[in-house]
């Protein structure tokens, strides 16, 4: 069956997705189905009845043209359809990718540089030590905040030339492919991840138990922050380049800044939450920060005070599910 709603994907490839559009899709594949299994009780094989029934659509032009589904779009929204290309959708994945790597190698340089602070101070003492391994920090900091700058300028400049801009169906299922393709690379990320910044923990026990000595705890420290730089590294490239993916599949209108939304994609969010829900979100999170602060300040329940969060997480993902229109 994935076979005909693989096909039914592809027949609407670059048609505008809409409610309208999805309930024609919904109807194509249940008749479909239905066809399949009356097929197959007639006593075809898998293989004849998913040809019979692909071989019995045609093309949908004409269904979309008389159901005037583009222009119904269009007067509904007030405006032309700005559909983001295939070739831009490739470009701003790569930027992506070229960001990613420019922000972990940053990261993972600062790191660097205060791990190298504590490798002097293992080898030449705590006042020398401290000395040189200073000039590493700052040496750090000055190739680690300029790639920052670099990655953030490229993806936001990218951003905005895409912003608000409609995301079609063709694009959605290119991405789609990359991020099943990029999947197996993103779990490996993970667990390199994961890995390292456990087996960073090691060195530093076990140079403090064995050896009872400010040094060698200072060089455990220098083995941690080692280890942990490539485990965030790994962390920072896997969730940059899958969140450019769920990014692009996630939306309808390309949203350049969650914070100042386009029009498009402001009315597309209007549609989809009420102007009280809007309004609640605003307020939500401040409040349970302030009941955080209230908790733990005036009645000292610092100790199970942060439960408030997760509680308070689940709590807004229900009440948004019930109160958001998913089309």
């Amino acid at each position: 069956m994935k076979t005909i709603q693989d096909y039914i994907d592809s027949l609407f490839l670059g048609i505008a997705e809409t409610s309208q559009t999805k309930q024609l899709k919904e109807d194509l594949l249940a008749s479909a189905e239905d066809r399949y299994e009356d097929l197959k009780k007639q006593g075809k094989s898998e293989n004849e009845a998913i040809g019979s029934v692909i071989s019995e659509f045609g093309s949908i032009d004409e269904l979309v043209e008389e159901m005037n589904i583009k222009q119904d779009f269009i007067n509904a929204k007030g405006y032309e359809l700005d559909s983001i290309s295939l070739e831009e959708t490739i470009d701003f994945i790569k930027v992506r990718r070229r960001g990613a790597t420019l922000i972990g190698l940053g990261v993972m340089v600062i790191l660097l540089g205060v791990a190298a602070l504590f490798g002097f101070m293992t080898l030449y003492g705590e006042s020398l030590g401290e000395s040189f391994g200073l000039l590493f920090v700052l040496l750090g900091a000055a190739i680690g905040v300029p790639l920052f700058i670099i990655a953030g300028t490229s993806m936001a400049n990218f951003n905005k030339k895409l912003n608000d801009r409609f995301i079609s169906i063709q694009v959605k299922n290119e991405v789609k492919k990359r991020k099943e393709a990029f999947q197996r690379s993103f779990i490996i990320c993970i667990v390199i991840g994961v890995a390292l910044c456990i087996l960073s923990v090691i060195p530093l026990v076990v140079l403090s138990e064995i050896y009872n000595s400010e040094v060698y705890e200072f060089f455990g420290i220098a083995c941690l922050l080692v280890l942990v730089s490539f485990g965030v590294f790994f962390f920072i490239f896997g969730g940059v380049i899958m969140g450019s993916f769920t990014k692009m599949l996630e939306q309808t209108y390309f949203i350049s800044d969650e914070g100042k939304l386009g029009p498009r994609a402001k009315a597309e969010r209007d549609r989809k939450k009420p102007v009280w829900f809007q309004l609640f979100e605003k307020i939500y999170w401040p409040i349970i920060v302030a009941i955080f602060l209230y908790q733990g300040f005036l009645l000292g329940n610092w100790g199970t005070n942060w439960i408030i969060f997760p509680i308070a997480g689940i709590a807004f993902g229900i009440l948004e599910s019930i109160f958001s229109k998913n089309e």
